[in-house]
């Protein structure tokens, strides 16, 4: 359950920012544009990549290319209102952090897969946040005008709550075993 909703929310900020971006793009600087795209490019493939990794434990060359394909996708939809140079800063990001993300899934034992998950969904939030109140302060410096941040914010809230009670559902129904060693080794031979 914690996988799916993990996957929903970065999907739905992910369609959110392409779209919320493509609106205020010409109030956005070019250089604020590629750090923006970059951090949040960075944040998407690794949680991402991260998520994929706890699908297909074991198989390290397959995820990674997986990763990386659905990522460069993600990539694409982020980097597509700034322009083409855009697209390739984050196409060029999301390479790295599908790997990344992909590594550190498999490496990681069984009974840390939960906090990491939610660790790097609530970076990826932040990530969100930062991105959005930035086009928002700039669209305020430029059309001298703002409208509420409340129902963003109340958004971000409703989706912390989201993953938290995900990972309280699973940490206390799908509890894994005392045995640390024993995890790992059952982690890594994909059982």
């Amino acid at each position: 359950m914690l996988l799916l909703t993990s996957f929903m929310i970065v999907v739905a900020y992910t369609i959110y920012f392409s779209k919320k971006a493509h609106l205020k793009k010409d109030h956005i600087g070019v250089g604020l544009g590629k750090c923006m795209v970059m951090m949040l490019s960075m944040t998407t493939s690794l949680t991402l990549g991260l998520m994929l990794s706890f699908l297909m434990p074991g198989k390290l060359a397959v995820l990674t290319v997986l990763a990386i394909t659905i990522c460069a996708v993600a990539g694409f939809i982020i980097g597509r209102p700034f322009g083409l140079t855009t697209v390739m800063e984050s196409l060029s990001t999301t390479l790295m952090g599908a790997m990344m993300g992909a590594m550190l899934g498999v490496m990681l034992p069984l009974d840390s897969q939960t906090f990491m998950l939610v660790s790097m969904d609530l970076i990826y939030l932040g990530s969100i946040f930062f991105v959005t109140f930035y086009i928002k302060r700039e669209d305020v410096k430029e059309t001298k005008r703002g409208r509420g941040f409340a129902p963003f914010l109340l958004t971000l809230l409703f989706s912390i709550i989201i993953i938290g009670t995900s990972a309280v559902w699973e940490r206390d129904y799908f509890k894994v075993g005392g045995d640390s060693k024993m995890d790992m080794q059952h982690h890594q031979q994909g059982g």
